[in-house]
């Protein structure tokens, strides 16, 4: 099939795609846009970082294509297979969950038009970016919860020994800290899942751009999940001493509800070192096999 013929089809079968699911890519984008909702607010943004990591690679990724059609149905069936669950479990589950189911069918219908135009190879050539628009779907309420969970324990674990480094008398009762004219609770909201989404996004991001091996990518995530949590548990600490120090009225004010950005950087201070210790060994790793490999050469 001729190229352009081959791009125009499948941009035809993919408007035609998102044309007849627009009620719930609207629903989705309105979900997005709810401050309220934690689980959703990277939505708008991946798709686009998608298509500039398959457009950067655009002459790798399509440097061997060819329909696949078999395979491209097979994952098309599982996309509607998700479509047909969302919708007889529209009533009984909660909007989250049902854009979960139906936002994961429509990446799946997506990428199976994907597998059928441009093939398996092409498919695998393009693995990170069509797996990274994952970010998209909605984290069902499950999972959701238990990761808000285990957020908001390690944050209170961790504002504890903060405050009592501080020199800062406090007693605690579960997730409510109480101390001198103030106590303060280590809520769901506080836990901090927004920032910790935004901060796993970037770190799996830098990782795919800047770093070659998987377990140096791995590390990079892992590393930077114990350092969102310090981050958050510094937050609920600065807080609680300047209400305590400067105005019992911060702890209610807007640099409570909307004044993480600072702490967000910092995160980003604090994992800026690991990202170039781990792309310094891999510089380092290399240049010592391609020195071996010289040596090798040199001794045929």
């Amino acid at each position: 099939m001729n190229p352009g013929r081959r791009t125009a089809l499948f941009l035809l079968t993919s408007l035609t795609l998102f044309a007849l699911r627009w009620h719930e890519i609207r629903d989705l984008i309105r979900y997005a846009l709810d401050t309220d909702h934690t689980n959703a607010s990277q939505v708008l943004l991946i798709p686009f970082v998608s298509g500039f990591l398959i457009f950067r690679d655009r002459s790798r990724i399509f440097s061997r294509v060819e329909s696949a059609v078999l395979p491209g149905v097979l994952i098309a069936l599982l996309g509607l297979g998700l479509a047909a669950a969302g919708h007889f479990l529209s009533a009984p589950v909660d909007e989250g969950n049902r854009l979960s189911l139906t936002t994961s069918s429509i990446l799946a219908i997506w990428i199976g038009l994907f597998v059928a135009f441009y093939g398996v190879e092409a498919f695998g050539a393009a693995l990170f970016p069509l797996l990274f628009l994952a970010f998209c779907i909605p984290i069902p309420s499950a999972i959701l919860n238990t990761l808000i969970s285990l957020l908001q324990r390690g944050s209170a674990e961790i504002s504890l020994i903060l405050l009592r480094l501080s020199g800062t008398p406090v007693y605690r009762e579960g997730f409510v800290f109480h101390m001198p004219r103030l106590s303060i609770e280590v809520a769901p909201e506080c836990s901090g899942i927004r920032s910790c989404l935004s901060m796993l996004i970037l770190t799996i991001l830098a990782g795919h751009l800047l770093l070659k091996t998987t377990w140096r990518r791995l590390a990079l995530v892992v590393v930077a999940i114990p350092i969102m949590i310090f981050k958050n548990a510094v937050r609920i600490v600065t807080l609680t001493l300047l209400s305590l120090h400067v105005d019992p009225g911060i702890i209610e004010s807007r640099l409570h509800r909307e004044g993480g950005i600072p702490f967000f950087l910092l995160a980003l201070l604090l994992t800026y070192p690991v990202l170039k210790v781990l792309m310094r060994t891999e510089k380092t790793e290399a240049n010592g096999s391609g020195e071996q490999s010289m040596l090798r050469e040199a001794n045929l």
